[in-house]
């Protein structure tokens, strides 16, 4: 094995020429091709040569993800995608089934819009129409060839036939499960959804009751290695006030049986439905790790016209979570504040904001008034309107539990840019979250200076994110007359010392700086002397998608 050749020009006599081929390792290629990621470089590999073909199928068909156009999508040239033959989509689904490579497929992600014609006359009758139906056996065919399916996603704006899901309960191998359920009033079959074995993540999105949408209670009720939990209703329903969600049809079995789901993480998204005080009998809270509520059971500040409902949660509190290890929320509340003084061990903690701001540049031109630290100074805020008094008088009390109950543990952090900390607000948390990695407030006027001598306090903060006020757009509107390399400039000097030294990335309002590790620099160009220096450049939002006090800071599921 480690003599053979590989040579570029497919053929091989046992004496090749050095410019024509190249001697290496099986196992040192299979390292190098597993740095291909490019479905176009892996299909350019297959094509060099018999051996490569061989060893790069496998990973060129192990993630297939296919796209379909309810129109005619045409190429940056002007030609029509698949001219001469049918679309993309349907070719690629053409060689999952007519080709022995569907077998090397791990992951199969299908999305885009599926067009259907003449919904209404199918519906009057009670047919589905003929293209979604060989639509759907034709996805089954190729899901039964997968033998080695972990991960299966459904984006598609059409349903899932009964087929297709009885087809994925046979997969032994799935894991992780995503199925977008239909937003149109469209009648369709439905299912009981059977159980899978090994399924460990089930993440079902745009539930609405009027929808035809399938039954999952059994699905969730007998997968016993079910883990992750992501629940997502269509926002129609609260943005309607109509209480049409009830708990009971995805977790009635589970009541039923007096069983209790051990699954580690919950995500509930634009939930409207009454408690029914059952909640807490579905779940071991022992084994809970996160928990995301989004939209959900309602909250300080809340639409009057969906307190009603909301109210319920508040009467039947479910019991504390006591290894809870992650808890994200947009919705503040005093019941929500108590529960965090009933247990200790949390290590993040993020309120999701509902502001949106412009995208971020790269290039700045005007100047900017700047302190020391480089940090640009703010106008005072404007006072909050009576109606976020509550939400505002809350802040003291949250932070008082964070510290006095989980701060030894805490490692992320991040609160409501309304609330305007002051600089006793941020020495509380300074000095009673010494683990922070992560952090993201915002604060007064008067507090810049004291951030800039007090945050470095904090040995592991890698990054630290300063929220504008959504009330008052002046700390914003500075940034955006940046100087760009002026304050780049004035930020290396202040992230060059030696206590910003575990600092990578600083967000003022909606720009993002990235740190770059220490670099040498030599001194009145003698060479005689060195000193480390850190360069500091704007970079776009995207850069740290990774990074969760940005990353969570989020609606999306």
């Amino acid at each position: 094995m480690f003599d053979s050749l590989v040579y570029t020009n497919g053929q091989g006599d046992g004496q090749p020429y050095a410019a024509n081929a190249f001697s290496l390792p099986m196992n040192l290629i299979m390292v190098i091709i597993s740095f291909l990621d490019h479905p176009a470089d892996l299909a350019n590999a297959c094509r060099t040569c018999r051996v490569l073909h061989y060893m790069t199928l496998p990973q060129l068909y192990s993630n297939v993800s296919l796209k379909s156009y309810d129109y005619i999508h045409y190429q940056h040239d002007g030609r029509p995608e698949g001219c001469g033959a049918a679309s993309p989509f349907v070719m690629g689904l053409n060689g999952l089934v007519s080709r022995n490579v569907a077998g090397y497929t791990k992951n199969f992600t299908l999305r885009g819009e599926w067009k259907e014609d003449e919904l209404e006359e199918y519906a009057k009758v009670g047919r589905v129409p003929d293209g979604t139906m060989l639509l759907n056996c034709l996805i089954r065919l190729a899901v039964d060839k997968m033998e080695w399916l972990n991960t299966f996603r459904w984006d598609l704006n059409t349903k899932m036939m009964p087929a297709l899901w009885h087809s994925l309960a046979r997969r032994p191998a799935l894991t992780q499960l995503t199925v977008k359920f239909p937003l149109t009033r469209v009648p369709r079959p439905t299912l009981i959804v059977p159980p899978m074995a090994n399924l460990t993540i089930l993440k079902i999105t745009d539930i609405d009751p009027l929808c035809y949408p399938d039954d999952i209670s059994m699905l969730i009720f007998g997968s016993k290695e079910l883990q992750e939990l992501i629940l997502h209703w269509s926002p129609r329903m609260r943005n309607a006030r109509e209480p049409s969600v009830s708990l009971n049809s995805y977790f009635g079995k589970v009541i039923a049986a007096k069983h209790r789901l051990t699954i580690k993480s919950l995500a509930l998204h634009n939930l409207y439905a009454r408690s029914e005080g059952n909640f807490g009998a579905m779940f071991d809270w022992t084994k809970w790790q996160e928990l995301t509520l989004i939209n959900s059971t309602g909250g300080l500040g809340e639409d009057g016209g969906t307190m009603f409902v909301d109210h319920d949660w508040q009467l039947n509190k479910p019991d504390p979570v006591p290894n809870l290890k992650m808890l994200r929320t947009d919705k503040i509340s005093m019941g929500q504040c108590e529960i965090l003084a009933k247990y200790s061990g949390l290590e993040m903690f993020y309120l999701v904001s509902a502001q949106t701001h412009s995208d971020n540049r790269i290039n700045g031109t005007s100047k900017l008034i700047q302190n020391n630290g480089g940090i640009p100074t703010p106008t005072l805020s404007s006072p909050p309107t009576p109606h976020e008094i509550p939400a505002l008088s809350l802040a003291k009390d949250y932070i008082n539990n964070l510290c006095n109950f989980h701060g030894s543990t805490l490692r992320h952090l991040l609160l409501m840019p309304q609330w305007r900390l002051s600089a006793e607000d941020l020495a509380r948390i300074i000095r009673s979250c010494p683990n922070l990695e992560q952090m993201g407030v915002g604060f007064d006027v008067t507090a810049f200076e004291f951030v800039r001598l007090m945050v470095p306090i904090l040995q592991k903060l890698s990054a630290f994110r300063i929220l504008d006020s959504p009330e008052n757009p002046a700390f914003r509107d500075k940034m955006h007359q940046l100087d760009t390399g002026k304050h780049c400039a004035a930020m290396e000097n202040e992230m060059s010392k030696l206590q910003w030294s575990s600092m990578k990335w600083v967000g003022l309002s909606d720009y993002v700086f990235e740190i770059s590790d220490p670099i040498a620099v030599e001194q009145n160009g003698h060479g005689e002397k060195q000193e480390f220096r850190r360069k500091v450049r704007m970079i776009n939002r995207e850069c740290v998608k990774h990074v969760e006090i940005w990353k969570m800071d989020s609606k999306d599921i």
